[in-house]
């Protein structure tokens, strides 16, 4: 899928507000290819039968990481966690494949696996070519290391299983085939024959949170969370729950009581996981909280505390990116920290940043799209297009979609209307070529969209109002 919008670790179109699912990034592959001296792990690229293949030779089970470039939760993963040394004592246990879901060449694996949000990490079965494993959504290294060592015993012959074990098998096999109901039940199974607090209670209810924030149970996801949150420990699982929980219940009725009763507990917990060092969290999730609070706060009329917020979460990216030791390292913040400058309403502090990412990575898509978002943000049309038309250039797969949203955005902007409406012509004939497994009905309903707001009347006549926040409309 492409037109995601973020939820905890992962960038999905239905998991509104976690940003721990992803958006825009680096267009590089794995920092190092993952082949850093720490984890010893090596990665083949965009060759499932291959891959496959080997694992059947060798014995081994398959670990897939599903990415797209412009998924900063994936690059995050790639530059902080693949290559970590905590990873080496797994790294001779699996065949490791690294899979661009936007690539033409991958398509017949995104039909086998549809992803509904990025990154999303499989472990396959070489016997039977399934998912065993399914996480949708990043982890850190402590956290992956430790799902992938009880996933290679539970996949050695003749080794103890759990009914919890058994269930979240069933669930990775169902929700990788796109079976969101039997996904759902074999979540619930998990979930009940689980012990609290435990590494296998965490993955259910992580996963279940996400299946029914992605399927549109609001109320649903927001009991769960309601009802979970004291059973998960702390990490990337709670945050996960009660980022996506938030997230859910803003998108109940406002007379809706399960709304009213979850949104003040749901957003404080989000907050002071955001604010509570002692809770193990990758940067880029923590970044996720910060803006789920912030966009919350916005939601329910707080503009003062969602201003404090989002100066918080400002300061907290600045300095992670300031730690960082690489272009690479350093990037993985754009995104999160262009959506942080827009949410204080300024965007040109976005630029310094943005200008040295397209110089370090000439050859990526989304310095120049996120500078286009800037620009629009700024008032500066003519720039933002010379941007927008840059990324086109480079920019490959469903992800063109936004990007070829975001020019036409630029030309009716300067005044250009027939241009507007050419690109997005070239918008629509790209929706209608895409595979099954790539399309969702969001992306002609955001092109529909667009075309009223730039160029029917009376808008075509007026300045259109941006709000680059906005999944469907703009990427950053």
């Amino acid at each position: 899928m492409t037109l995601r919008r973020r939820a905890l670790s992962t960038s999905a179109p239905c998991l509104a507000g976690l940003a721990i699912l992803c958006a825009a990034l680096v267009g590089c592959a794995h920092a190092g290819r993952g082949d850093e001296p720490g984890s010893g792990i090596r990665f083949a690229s965009d060759d499932f039968r291959g891959a496959l293949a080997r694992a059947r030779a060798e014995g081994k089970p398959l670990f897939v990481d599903a990415w797209a470039p412009w998924c900063h939760s994936c690059v995050s993963m790639r530059t902080y966690v693949f290559p970590d040394g905590v990873l080496s004592g797994v790294a001779d246990r699996y065949v490791w494949l690294e899979v661009d879901t936007e690539k033409p060449v991958n398509r017949a694996f995104v039909e086998q696996f549809p992803t509904e949000a990025l990154p999303t990490l499989l472990v396959i079965d070489p016997r039977t070519g399934q998912a065993f494993r399914r996480w949708v959504g990043s982890a850190t290294v402590v956290e992956l290391a430790a799902r992938l060592r009880a996933t290679a015993l539970a996949l050695t012959p003749g080794a103890p299983g759990t009914p919890a074990q058994a269930a979240l098998a069933r669930a990775s096999a169902a929700d990788a085939t796109g079976d969101h109901a039997g996904a759902t039940e074999a979540y619930r199974e998990a979930l009940a024959s689980s012990v609290p607090r435990s590494l296998d209670h965490g993955q259910a209810v992580e996963g279940l949170v996400q299946r029914l924030a992605q399927d549109g149970e609001a109320g649903a996801c927001v009991e769960l969370a309601r009802e979970e949150l004291s059973h998960v420990a702390p990490g990337t699982s709670l945050a996960t729950l009660v980022a996506t929980g938030l997230s859910c219940a803003l998108e109940l009725e406002e007379t809706d009581p399960r709304r009213l009763t979850a949104l003040g507990a749901l957003q404080d917990r989000v907050a002071s996981l955001a604010r509570d060092p002692s809770v193990v969290l990758m940067a880029d999730d923590r970044s996720s909280l910060f803006e789920t609070e912030e966009g919350a706060r916005r939601a329910r009329g707080d503009l003062a505390g969602a201003r404090t917020t989002a100066l918080r979460w400002t300061a907290f990216l600045e300095e992670e990116a300031g730690r960082a030791l690489a272009p690479e390292a350093r990037a993985v913040f754009d995104s999160h920290r262009l959506s942080a400058y827009l949410a204080l309403g300024e965007p040109e502090r976005a630029i310094p940043m943005l200008e040295q990412s397209a110089r370090d990575f000439p050859n990526d898509y989304n310095p120049p799209a996120r500078l286009a978002v800037a620009y629009l943000a700024m008032r500066e049309p003519w720039k933002a297009l010379s941007e927008a038309r840059r990324a086109s250039t480079l920019v490959y797969g469903p992800r063109t979609l936004r990007v070829l949203l975001l020019r036409a955005e630029a030309e009716a902007r300067v005044g250009d209307g027939h241009a507007a409406r050419v690109t997005l012509a070239r918008a629509e004939k790209l929706v209608n070529e895409l595979p099954p497994a790539q399309f969702h009905a969001s992306m002609s309903i955001a092109i529909a969209a667009k075309r009223k707001a730039l160029l029917e009347p009376p808008t075509a006549s007026r300045t259109v109002p941006l709000d680059p926040r906005r999944g469907t409309t703009l990427p950053h």
